[in-house]
């Protein structure tokens, strides 16, 4: 990574090709354009000397507040980001996305990081650690999407979306059961013994937790993972995080500094 000479304030990362920089959570957001994505980072003022990041998938600017961004961004970490909305987690985005941490690690970025899966985001989450487990210290999950068919349980008409994404046309029938849902494909990440917060809403009607997030913690902890859930009775799908992030921001440091 390069940086401007005696200057230990932000704004001293520089990304090939950056197309714009702004204030952003305290510290300061550079655009790229990366393979056709839109991606960018966020450089901490003070960053950690391992170089540390976190990943948010889907929803980077939602409740930063509440999910711990803004705290772990003043503690030094980096935010990373690629936009590849609308491919649903598909084998084309996880690609992308890998191609993504490859260029960051070749800029002096820690091997592993923590990563932030909210709603469709925790999908990505998911099934890039799940393809990439030496990527990842750990997973915080946020009424995270754990089956390809939450939309057509939900019996939303854009469910044909999704089987379109995964080649299977407008069968979206064939998205049940499917082999490449997190609550079916999780092993590896258990294997790699990658801890997991998981933070639900049991009154959440936009991605049930039954068949998502409560049945993939379930089967994570059979396996021999572990998972810690925090479940609220009354809560809905969001708003995302906690009143008080320290628990979120206290597991990912933790974990980050420890693997």
């Amino acid at each position: 990574m390069q940086y401007k000479e005696q200057n230990s304030m932000a704004n001293n990362l520089y990304l090939p090709g950056e197309i714009s920089s702004e204030p952003w959570m305290g510290g300061i957001r550079h655009k790229i354009i990366f393979e056709g994505y839109t991606a960018w980072v966020v450089e901490p003022v003070f960053p950690t000397a391992e170089k540390k990041w976190f990943w948010l998938p889907e929803w980077p600017t939602a409740f930063p507040e509440r999910n711990g961004v803004k705290e772990l961004i003043r503690l030094g970490f980096y935010m990373v980001h690629i936009n590849v909305f609308g491919k649903f987690a598909n084998e084309t985005a996880v690609a992308a996305m890998y191609s993504f941490y490859k260029y960051l690690t070749s800029l002096g970025f820690a091997e592993k990081g923590a990563f932030i899966g909210m709603s469709m985001g925790g999908l990505y989450t998911f099934r890039f650690v799940e393809t990439h487990p030496e990527t990842a210290n750990c997973i915080y999950a946020d009424a995270p999407v754990c089956d390809l068919m939450w939309r057509c349980d939900n019996n939303r008409p854009d469910a044909v979306e999704v089987s379109e994404a995964y080649g299977l046309g407008n069968n979206t029938a064939a998205l049940e059961n499917h082999p490449l849902s997190p609550v079916n494909n999780y092993k590896n990440m258990v294997a790699n013994n990658i801890p997991l917060l998981m933070i639900l809403g049991l009154a959440d009607t936009v991605v049930a937790p039954q068949k998502n997030g409560l049945l993939l913690a379930d089967r994570w902890r059979e396996a021999g993972g572990k998972a810690e859930v925090i479940t609220r009775a009354s809560w809905g799908h969001n708003p995302h995080g906690l009143d008080d992030p320290g628990r979120i921001v206290r597991f990912i440091i933790e974990n980050t500094f420890a693997r």
